[in-house]
């Protein structure tokens, strides 16, 4: 490809930006405290039709970075300004930084360091939750040990972080695997990262923190937004729709591939019955959701996952034909839970 002749970035970071003008400055000065040569890598910050000053801030910061460049589109939402960051990058190496996050001090070198010393296809690290005060609500980091594993076998073998921000890529295995995120839709992170991790030869874990994550009210986590929950709920379906798909054109069978895939679509459906678990979603619209599920072959609820809390919660809230669950659900409404 002409891009890998011109590939003159070791890293490219892509910064999808949608009314989050307030945190660009402090995002990239993040970035920029890193130690990195200039020649080395490139920030794409990608204005996804933004309604704020995104745009604006974005080219007043690029006239001060040479490394900065502004991409503007019609929204397509957090994936879909990911897909024209992977399009335009030419790094050897791809990082996803959400504007409202930020990079600790100096860490990012290192891990170029390790991904070209070990030719990995991707290299997850540690990573923060933090609130607007910068207090620490939880912190990932898994150590691999060094060992560099296939993406079906790091999966089985590590605990996992399903977020694309707290790993690094490397360009050319996302773009031979056609790999790019689905637009306009809550969840993208897990999609993708089942079907790069299918194909990935070379994953390594280290338990450095590199980022923190700002929880806001705001995300989709955090919401408590019925209709935003409505959302997810139907975009947890798609994403079932699209790992099933994907497993029936893909799948090499074996026990590996096998317990990977069932485990993915059970995590996805513990996920989207916990969302209407926990916002007391109408026990009919339950049943009618499972019934969906069971005519379109996307109900996964006899795989036991590694999670034991969510292990618990397929077992027996799911399980004896949601009894316990509605149980519960009356119990959570009766205390006003």
């Amino acid at each position: 490809m002409v891009k890998d002749i011109i590939d003159s970035k070791k890293l490219s970071i892509i910064i999808p930006m949608y009314n989050v003008a307030q945190y660009l400055e402090t995002c990239v000065a993040s970035v920029q405290r890193q130690g990195l040569d200039e020649a080395d890598y490139e920030i794409l910050m990608i204005n996804d039709g933004s309604p704020d000053n995104c745009e604006q801030k974005a080219k007043q910061l690029s006239s001060r970075y040479s490394v900065i460049k502004v991409i503007s589109q019609e929204n397509k939402g957090l994936g879909g300004a990911r897909n024209t960051g992977i399009e335009h990058a030419i790094g050897t190496y791809l990082l996803f930084l959400d504007a409202d996050d930020i990079y600790i001090d100096g860490v990012i070198p290192s891990l170029i360091n390790i991904a070209t010393a070990n030719q990995l296809d991707i290299l997850e690290y540690g990573a923060q939750g933090v609130d607007e005060q910068g207090n620490v609500i939880y912190e990932v980091a898994y150590d691999g040990g060094g060992e560099v594993k296939s993406g079906v076998l790091y999966y089985r073998d590590m605990k996992y972080m399903n977020s694309a921000c707290n790993k690094l890529y490397r360009r050319s295995f996302l773009v031979d695997n056609k790999l790019v995120f689905l637009e306009k839709i809550y969840g993208e992170d897990f999609e993708f990262n089942t079907r790069a991790l299918y194909f990935a030869e070379r994953c390594m874990a280290i338990d450095t923190i590199v980022a923190k994550f700002l929880q806001t009210a705001g995300s989709i986590t955090r919401s408590t937004d019925i209709n935003k929950k409505r959302k997810y709920v139907e975009d947890l379906i798609l994403i079932l729709q699209n790992i099933k798909n994907f497993r029936e054109k893909n799948e090499i069978k074996n026990k590996e591939n096998t317990a990977f895939f069932d485990e993915r679509m059970t995590m996805t459906n513990i996920d989207l019955f916990f969302q209407m678990f926990k916002y007391n979603f109408p026990f009919k619209e339950v049943t009618s959701v499972k019934q969906r599920l069971e005519k379109e072959n996307l109900l996964y609820i006899n795989h036991k996952v590694t999670d034991r809390n969510k292990n618990l919660f397929r077992k027996y809230l799911l399980g004896y034909n949601l009894f316990f669950f509605k149980q519960a659900s009356m119990l959570k409404k009766m205390l006003g839970k």
